[in-house]
């Protein structure tokens, strides 16, 4: 049994066991658990004051203007209240720090009061946000994370999401996830599968310029107020079973290379669809 299987198997474990009181805990000292290099997993906690991931390691340059902040163990949230802020893009001096999480990200369940920044962060293992909620602006923008799979499923925002130019190497899970406010995944990069089915859009959400290279899936999906999928570049198959566009969709210049689905599909406005390529993808 490998080191990931090992650590998902003890995380069940731990989810299982997890107390229903919350109880308090300072920033700082998630901090000296990080600074240290083990596995952190934290369960059941309020922590009231902001978290920055930047601060978890001495930092190196990895560019001329950008510094680097590396997490080496697994970092595991469940049921925990965040009051401030939750970033992994800090500041020394006038010059920014990114984080790079060596291990798994992990926040299960978990309520974010304040904003979240993980803008800019490389993750080397799973990401896992699924039954998170969201209150306030969310930052996923330019990430880049090298897992299998990457899961969002079941997770709530309730204001402005947005994950535009990020990298996903594996597949990308937003299963039955709700955006209250806007959401842009524009210009996204993802090698693996693109999975929305059942999620609810409840203002505009942008998919512009994005590529994927597996199988996309919006099934069920809900556009109340207007979805863009201009530009992008589909190298499977891609599904829109039963997805309920209120609002305009677009789809000009979108590029299909394998069989797309639009059975059942519910169009209250009008679907655009400008100079769209389908074609053979040949890599097939």
């Amino acid at each position: 049994m490998n080191r990931t299987t090992l650590f998902f198997v003890s995380l069940l474990f731990f989810i299982s066991c997890s107390a229903a009181t919350k109880k308090d805990m300072n920033a700082s000292e998630i901090v000296r658990l990080l600074q240290k290099g083990g596995d952190v997993q934290i369960a059941d906690k309020i922590i009231w004051d902001d978290l920055d991931f930047s601060n978890a390691k001495k930092l190196k340059a990895v560019s001329p203007g950008l510094l680097q902040a590396d997490v080496e163990g697994n970092v595991f949230f469940v049921n925990c209240v965040f009051m401030g802020k939750v970033t992994s893009l800090g500041k020394k001096g006038t010059l920014p720090v990114c984080t790079r999480f060596k291990s798994n990200l992990v926040f299960f369940e978990c309520d974010f009061r304040g904003e979240v920044d993980f803008s800019s962060a490389i993750v080397y293992g799973a990401v896992n946000f699924c039954k998170s909620t969201f209150r306030e602006k969310t930052n996923f923008d330019q990430i880049a994370v090298w897992s299998k799979d990457s899961y969002f499923s079941e997770m709530k925002a309730e204001k402005e999401f947005s994950m535009i130019y990020s990298v996903v190497k594996g597949n990308l899970y937003f299963l039955n996830a709700e955006f209250a406010g806007r959401a842009s995944f524009q210009e996204i990069g993802v090698d693996g599968k693109f999975i929305f089915n059942s999620s609810v859009f409840k203002e505009k959400v942008s998919f512009d310029l994005m590529s994927v290279r597996e199988a996309a899936a919006f099934n069920y999906a809900a556009f109340e107020k207007g979805a863009d999928f201009s530009s992008s570049r589909f190298l499977r198959t891609v599904g829109f079973v039963n997805a309920n566009f209120v609002e305009t969709g677009r789809f000009n210049k979108t590029y299909f290379l394998d069989a797309v689905n639009f059975e059942g599909v519910d169009v209250a406005n009008s679907l655009t669809m400008t100079n769209v390529v389908f074609g053979n993808n040949p890599n097939k």
